[in-house]
């Protein structure tokens, strides 16, 4: 079934919980555990509500039959001198990875990038052993720009971070 997208607003607090807590707790890749960054639902809520509320962010829901199973968040930075510039985060629930969800939240969210005017420069750090979705960036205009070795640690075990970039209105930018 075709993803649809949802705005936060029209999902239970539930709901975005559970699949924020699938996608923390089934993927190392990302830098805070949940616990971390949502100790309980109402932080998850204010979390969202505050980046809905800043002028030029992005907040995506991908839904299929009424539950969440991806979000793409784009966060713009608002220091004076990289206020051009934002930050991607997105994860997608562990049992619909490779499924194309990311794909469609990535697509709307350029889109509307693109016609905002705000978003110039898109950042993202991913870890280098995540080889599908570093594909599925490149695929969307992404370049690699620099590793950072030994950037995440789980254990004893040390794993390299690459941050890609991604100019707005490039050419490769237009969404067909």
């Amino acid at each position: 079934m075709k993803p649809i997208l949802q705005h936060y607003k029209n999902l239970q607090v539930e709901a975005i919980y559970s699949l924020l807590k699938n996608v923390y707790t089934t993927s190392d890749s990302m830098s805070e555990s949940f616990d971390e960054k949502f100790p309980d639902k109402e932080s998850c809520s204010r979390y969202f509500s505050e980046l809905d509320s800043q002028h030029g962010s992005i907040v995506l829901f991908a839904e299929i039959n009424n539950e969440p199973v991806g979000y793409l968040v784009i966060k713009p930075r608002h220091q004076a001198k990289i206020r051009h510039t934002s930050e991607l985060n997105m994860g997608i629930h562990s049992g619909l990875r490779g499924s194309g969800v990311g794909k469609f939240l990535l697509t709307e969210a350029l889109k509307i990038a693109m016609n905002s005017k705000e978003n110039e420069i898109i950042y993202l750090m991913v870890r280098a052993d995540n080889f599908p979705a570093i594909r599925l960036y490149e695929q969307f205009g992404f370049d690699k720009l620099a590793t950072l070795e030994r950037d995440t640690k789980i254990g004893n075990t040390y794993y390299d971070g690459i941050l890609m970039r991604k100019f707005v209105d490039s050419p490769s930018s237009k969404i067909s």
